[in-house]
């Protein structure tokens, strides 16, 4: 079996991690065809929506540390992460349609980095976010820091990851990390239906937000508000904003092409 599966049904990429006898550590091979798969929808995208979910009774492990090997990759761990877990957090990030993550119990090192990347997080009440980089002697990567600093401030970050802590899922939710907790055997129809229903809503429009909300953590109002007129006038221009407005005068529901 591969350890990487993927399926497009209803406009809907879903993108299983497959390696639940190893809580879906990400192997070279594994996060190669996890990058791959990213590529091909960064410049040929063909879904709506994004979904990563992973088999087992956990998410993702972060990187597989094969203790007789990563010896010997000191002088080049730098450019694998760069050409690795970097580039999958960045296009995750900049894919233009919403990208869910539901998580299953553990998630620990890159796993929680992989996780936070997406929109919106489903988990289930097992799942625990492990940020256990400085137990091993190594520091956060894949954005992990930029992430959790800008959603839960500097110092309750650096009491993370300096003691190699972990946060709950219901941690995560008063945080502001996670959308929504469901039962473990909830999850996947949770987290499949809110990929469907995000497919089927106004994809550019949902695009631009994602590109909106990246520019305020970087931006100043002033530089926002330009941003975001810049913005309104694309959305005002397709047909999905057409066929909302018909939608609304009429009382309808509105039929979304994603145009």
């Amino acid at each position: 079996m591969p350890d990487l599966l993927s399926e497009e049904k209803n406009d809907v990429l879903t993108i299983t991690l497959n390696r639940p006898e190893k809580l879906n550590a990400l192997s070279p091979s594994m996060r190669q065809e996890l990058l791959n798969l990213l590529q091909q929808q960064s410049t040929r995208l063909s879904c709506r929506a994004l979904l990563i979910q992973a088999n087992g009774r956990g998410f993702c492990t972060g990187a597989d540390v094969q203790p007789d090997k990563i010896l010997g990759r000191r002088d080049t761990i730098g450019d694998e992460v760069e050409a690795g877990i970097n580039q999958i957090i960045r296009l995750i990030t900049q894919l233009p349609v919403p990208v869910i993550a539901a998580v299953n119990g553990p998630a620990a090192g890159a796993g929680v980095s992989l996780a936070l990347a997406a929109d919106l997080m489903v988990a289930n009440r097992d799942a625990t976010f492990h940020l256990s980089f400085a137990r091993i002697g190594a520091v956060m990567d894949g954005g992990c820091s930029w992430f959790l600093t800008r959603a839960i401030g500097a110092k309750r970050t650096a009491s993370l990851a300096l003691t190699g802590g972990k946060f709950t899922a219901q941690q995560g939710l008063a945080w502001g990390l996670i959308h929504q907790i469901v039962d473990n055997d909830k999850l996947e129809e949770t987290s499949c239906s809110l990929a469907k229903d995000l497919a089927s809503g106004p994809t550019k429009a949902l695009g631009l937000i994602k590109r909106e909300i990246e520019k305020a953590n970087v931006e100043d109002l002033d530089s926002a508000l330009s941003f975001e007129a810049k913005c309104q006038q694309i959305a005002f221009n397709t047909d999905d904003f057409a066929e909302g407005i018909r939608a609304h005068q009429s009382k309808q529901r509105p039929e979304y092409t994603g145009q």
